[in-house]
């Protein structure tokens, strides 16, 4: 246990966690308790608060996704393979979440720029970050707002690398996408991107290329649960199948 963190509404009960990334070893608090969390979120709403400010602070942020940790280790996985070619890169990544993508990026030396429109993140990358002895910048963002995207790329120059996991869980993402990477890369700018294989992905990927980028996929798998085998013994958790996309400006 780890105490507590109070968000816009409700307060977090915390669980503290290793996280085993290549040659790294990180330090994250997570939500101890998705559902009573949730079961919170309903009480408000039961006290009148309208269910579309429930869903917005719906906090399924607050634990590690199977793609998350599956692009936080292709960025270990880069950098083991070419030390040092992520020192000095401007990074931002998208949806950030726990941003342990964001975590691993700036150990590894990157200027790390994190990204989210839910008003609990800021709490929890704040507090990892400093468990993990590292400067992230944050801003508080919505990706589907291309307007946005735009002025903050006119902010902070050049983008090196975008990145971001499992950002089409919701439909209407898939056709949001390809005009948030189209506002932000330059022509040097790639992205990575870890997804689940949902079913708009595909569309996803055909809406990006039809805006001049090329991509590349490739298959990974990552323990789908919390529990490390590095951590307990023989015990291994199922693997969850992930797509790794890299594009680029054609």
């Amino acid at each position: 246990m780890s105490g507590s963190l109070q968000g816009a509404r409700v307060a977090y009960r915390l669980r503290r966690i290793c996280e085993q990334v290549g040659a790294l070893t990180l330090t994250l608090d997570i939500i101890a308790s998705i559902d009573e969390a949730l079961d919170d979120l309903v009480a408000l709403g039961q006290r009148g608060v309208d269910a579309a400010e429930i869903l917005r602070l719906t906090p399924y942020f607050g634990t590690l996704w199977p793609s998350g940790r599956g692009l936080a280790r292709w960025l270990a996985t880069l950098a083991a393979d070419r030390p040092g070619c992520l020192t000095g890169q401007v990074v931002l990544e998208l949806g950030c979440g726990l941003g342990l993508p964001a975590l691993v990026a700036a150990r590894l030396g990157a200027r790390v720029i994190a990204s989210d429109c839910h008003p609990d993140v800021p709490g929890f990358l704040a507090g990892n970050a400093a468990l993990n002895g590292v400067a992230i910048e944050y801003r508080a963002l919505d990706w589907r707002a291309p307007a946005e995207l735009a002025a903050m790329r006119e902010q902070l120059g050049a983008l090196d690398l975008v990145i971001g996991s499992d950002l089409l869980y919701e439909a209407e993402l898939a056709g949001a996408l390809g005009p948030a990477l189209d506002a932000l890369c330059g022509p040097n700018t790639r992205v990575l991107l870890a997804d689940p294989g949902r079913p708009h992905l595909q569309v996803a990927v055909h809406a990006i290329e039809a805006r001049g980028f090329t991509s590349r996929v490739e298959i990974a798998a990552v323990p789908s649960s919390l529990d490390d085998p590095a951590v307990h013994g023989e015990r291994r958790p199922p693997l969850q199948e992930l797509f790794m996309l890299e594009l680029r400006r054609a």
